[in-house]
């Protein structure tokens, strides 16, 4: 950092003024360290010293005189028969310095403790001789100089830790990219530079998929270095000028100069995609990682920053919902799903707090008996203009909300209680169960085994009777929380089924591994007994398993008896579907079971 110009014309008058007390030809202050500068004065200065200053810094004698921190005196007494007038001062070898036969040396001290801020130097001819008091009022000079740079270095010290703190403000700490806060101030400049100078940009939003899984198999340390090799890459894909940010966890934002046109913005976006494709060594392990995209293109002028972040990122939650490792490109369509899931989520809140909703049940069959063995209870939301709404077009924006944890309670407690009534009105099948739908929001509740076992114990039903039902998806979000809670609910006898089975990713693999008691197949198989060898081999399998675990199977979606045979013939224990009954009302069940209903 340069010296301001009073503090370099201080120093330049206070070396004339040492020159002339001394009768000297030229006296310096050489700096050190940012401000490695020197200021002469003085009626002959050398010519080397006008022409290369730091030589005298570089010299040996005042290297010296900086390590030792101690004034030096170097005199030229004129020989007489061979010997010195009189010795130097104060008893240092004579030498020269750079062709100058005798001069003095004072370190500029500017606190304790401190390496000295550079010396003090007057520069005398030949025949000079230094007096110890001349010794001392050098160092004198040098100590009234001191206090200025003293000044000047704390300001540079305060300088240094004010910019440290703002990058440190600005900043990720892990990866050393912009954070949040900065790349909205920088978003902020683009929307005014393209007001003024109209110049367009796009703003990519990222996530990684699935980095929850890995950081959770391989440790939150294995996480960091996956982040920090991402944010290598990332940087590595944007062009000089752009912005690449980490917003928080897996996040990432690009904000990207020059581009006119959405097809400029998707190319990037593939480049980066193509960039994260090779493996990353993390801890030994090769981790192949992809990324979901939402990007949005300003070139109108009339967005505001925040707006057009929250625009990517409603392309970044569809690119998620239409399957990862893609990109979408933000339009007015979502801006409109974007308003309708704001109304939708807040009339579930309304509905919420009205208890405005009802639950239907489905009869599961025993195909053994070809009596109905249990009920699955489905919620409905009994809206004030549309009627019974499906669960398929509210309960998504129930999970996002956090709206399905009260709910969800609601569905458990009645359907418990409603299930002891059954019970008691047709004796024959106090046997019978029910099952509960649960969802990940539940099931990552500290108290969410406490709540079950509660509502079993007080609805007077028996642990055997009731049954949840969770989505492999669900299992996957945090497996060690979510297998943890379902051991202990299996412990205290609850039954637990894998729902829509056959079409997660890894299904086979996950029965092994969970505490379950039986899976129910995916309707997409089932609607295929009879027309395609595949879906019957796919179903014989999970059958032959489940039965070598030890497992029930529950056949979703029978639509016709052809399919009932099969499942039959197959093994399979219990079916579900229209051609037993639709979900109906409590009503309905209770007609079905006093008509002893068998198919």
């Amino acid at each position: 950092m340069a010296l301001d110009g009073t503090l370099a014309s201080y120093l330049e008058r206070v070396a004339a003024k040492a020159a002339a007390i001394f009768g000297a030809s030229a006296a310096a202050i050489a700096l050190v360290g940012d401000d490695r500068r020197c200021f002469i004065g003085g009626p002959t200065p050398p010519t080397w010293l006008a022409r290369d200053p730091g030589a005298l810094i570089r010299s040996g004698p005042c290297s010296n005189v900086l390590e030792s921190g101690e004034p030096l005196a170097v005199s030229d007494p004129p020989a007489e028969n061979g010997t010195p007038a009189r010795p130097n001062v104060p008893g240092e070898p004579r030498a020269g310095l750079l062709g100058v036969p005798a001069y003095m040396l004072a370190p500029l001290p500017v606190g304790t403790g401190d390496r000295p801020a550079g010396v003090f130097c007057v520069l005398g001819a030949a025949g000079r001789i230094w007096t110890s008091e001349e010794l001392a009022r050098l160092a004198e000079h040098a100590a009234a100089t001191a206090p200025a740079l003293a000044l000047r270095r704390r300001s540079q010290r305060t300088n240094r830790g004010v910019q440290r703190a703002r990058r440190e403000e600005l900043h990720d700490a892990l990866t050393g990219l912009p954070n949040r806060a900065l790349f909205m101030e920088r978003l902020s400049q683009a929307v005014v530079r393209n007001r003024r100078e109209q110049a367009p940009f796009a703003v990519i939003l990222l996530d990684l998929d699935h980095f929850r899984t890995i950081n959770e198999s391989l440790g939150h340390a294995a996480g960091d270095t996956l982040l920090t090799a991402v944010a290598r890459r990332l940087l590595a894909c944007a062009r000089s000028g752009d912005t690449v940010a980490r917003l928080g966890a897996d996040e990432f934002a690009l904000l990207i100069h020059r581009v006119g046109h959405a097809a400029d913005a998707a190319r990037v976006a593939e480049r980066i995609q193509a960039g994260l494709a090779p493996p990353i060594d993390v801890d030994g392990y090769e981790v192949f990682t992809s990324a979901s995209f939402g990007v949005v293109l300003e070139t109108g002028g009339g967005a505001e920053a925040e707006h057009l972040l929250r625009s990517a990122d409603l392309a970044l939650g569809s690119a998620k919902r239409g399957g990862r490792a893609r990109f979408v490109v933000f339009d007015r369509v979502m801006h409109a799903e974007a308003l309708a899931r704001l109304q939708l989520e807040a009339e579930l809140r309304r509905a919420a707090e009205r208890k405005a909703f009802v639950l239907h049940y489905q009869p599961i069959v025993s195909l053994a008996t070809g009596q109905i063995a249990s009920v699955e209870a489905l919620i409905r939301w009994d809206h004030e203009e549309r009627g019974l709404v499906p669960p398929a077009a509210f309960i998504a924006a129930a999970e996002a909300t956090g709206i399905i944890v009260p709910v969800g309670e609601w569905v458990m407690r009645e359907a418990c209680q409603q299930l002891r009534r059954w019970q008691d009105t047709h004796r024959p099948m106090t046997a019978m169960s029910i099952a509960v739908n649960v969802s990940v929001r539940q099931l990552l509740r500290p108290n969410f085994v406490d709540l079950v076992v509660r509502t079993v114990r007080d609805s007077g039903i028996r642990p055997q009777c009731l049954t949840l039902e969770l989505t492999e998806a669900a299992v996957i979000e945090r497996p060690d929380v979510i297998l943890g809670a379902l051991t202990t609910v299996r412990a205290a006898g609850i039954r637990v089924h894998l729902d829509d089975f056959g079409t997660g990713y890894s299904s086979l693999a996950v029965l092994d591994r969970l505490p379950l008691d039986g899976v129910k197949i995916d309707r997409t198989f089932t609607h295929m007994l009879g027309r395609d060898p595949r879906a019957k081999q796919f179903v014989r399998t999970i059958v032959t398993l489940a039965q070598s675990l030890r497992l029930d199977t529950v056949g979703e979606g029978v639509s016709d008896t052809a399919q009932l045979g099969e499942l039959r013939a197959l093994g399979c224990t219990m079916a579900q579907g229209h051609l037993f009954a639709e979900a109906v009302d409590v009503a309905g069940i209770d007609r079905l079971l006093h008509a002893r209903a068998a198919w």
